[in-house]
Parts: C-alpha cells; sequence; structure tokens
C-alpha cells in the first residue's frame, strides 16, 4: 500500500519535471533561432546561459513566459587591409507566448 501511494505522488512530479524540460529545450531553440534570424543575422552566435523560463503576468495577454539568456556575437571588422574577429557579450530577456514564440526581446547590456 505504501508503494502504491509512493508512486502515485512519485509519477506526477516526475511528468511535470519532464513537461517543463522539454519546454525551456523548445524555448531555447526558438530564442536561437530568433537571435540568428532576426537580431543578428550573419554573426556567429554562441550561447553562453540561460536563465530559468518563468510565468510573466503582463497587460499584454501573448505574453505567458519570460526567460533571460546571455550569449556572444562574433563580429569581424576589416581595417588597414586586416580582418579582426570581436567578440561582443549580450544579455537579454525574451518573452515568449504559448506556443514558446518569441514575442519581445529586451537587451539589459552589451559589452
Amino acid at each position: 500500500m505504501r508503494r502504491i501511494a509512493f508512486l502515485l505522488l512519485f509519477i506526477p512530479a516526475i511528468m511535470n519535471g519532464q513537461i517543463n524540460r522539454s519546454a525551456t529545450e523548445f524555448a531555447k531553440e526558438n530564442i536561437q533561432e530568433y537571435v540568428t534570424s532576426k537580431i543578428f543575422a550573419g554573426y556567429h552566435y554562441q550561447p553562453i546561459s540561460y536563465g530559468e523560463l518563468k510565468p510573466q503576468k503582463e497587460r499584454n495577454p501573448d505574453i505567458v513566459w519570460a526567460i533571460e539568456h546571455k550569449f556572444e556575437i562574433t563580429e569581424t571588422r576589416t581595417g588597414d587591409a586586416k580582418k579582426q574577429s570581436v567578440e561582443k557579450s549580450h544579455r537579454f530577456m525574451f518573452y515568449l507566448d504559448r506556443k514558446m514564440k518569441v514575442r519581445r526581446a529586451e537587451t539589459f547590456y552589451s559589452d
């Protein structure tokens, strides 16, 4: 009887954790696509870290989730017949809808 009670409590916790992990992974993929195709198209993108996927309560009903993301963009600059690669760090907050599509992005700073 204890085993059944344990399983009844344990299985939903595991399933909920898996759903959250899958949603986070899907959000990360969509953010990477958004950064490389819309914000920094044509630049080399290197993800550094992602924050937690957090529920968002805003006036805009389209925005349901928010996640912070740090990444580096490598820019190639030409000058004096030399090409230089410069890495810039960026920190953005991405706001997503129910389907994990990016609806808005805000930057905090860039180095």
